[in-house]
């Protein structure tokens, strides 16, 4: 079974209807960073303070086909191939390097 990463970045608005897709296709266990400035033009501008939203990172650790299953209803269900309405992404864990994986020993 392939190792893979799912990433998502999407506006924290968002956040929940991720995570139920996720827990719907498999995905129960990830975790979520919360953060702002991702480089989306301004959203708005109130008495010279720019307001850019806030911005979640969601990573679940999952096998290959079930990460690339939760990412293409991502993608179609959160309107995300919409330009400023974020993404999402696997990546291949072998590729990666630094790391501890869950069940298994720090790579190189």
């Amino acid at each position: 079974m392939a190792e893979t990463f799912l990433v998502a970045i999407i506006d924290q608005d968002r956040e929940e209807q991720a995570l139920a897709i996720a827990a719907e296709e498999g995905g129960e266990e990830g975790f979520v960073l919360h953060g702002s400035g991702l480089g989306f033009p301004e959203h708005m501008t109130f008495l010279g303070v720019t307001y850019q939203g806030q911005e979640s990172v969601c990573i679940w650790q999952l096998e290959a086909e079930c990460a690339n299953r939760i990412a293409r209803r991502l993608n179609l269900e959160l309107d995300l191939f919409q330009p400023y309405n974020g993404l999402a992404f696997t990546l291949d864990s072998a590729a990666l390097a630094g790391m501890r994986f869950v069940g298994g020993p720090a790579r190189p």
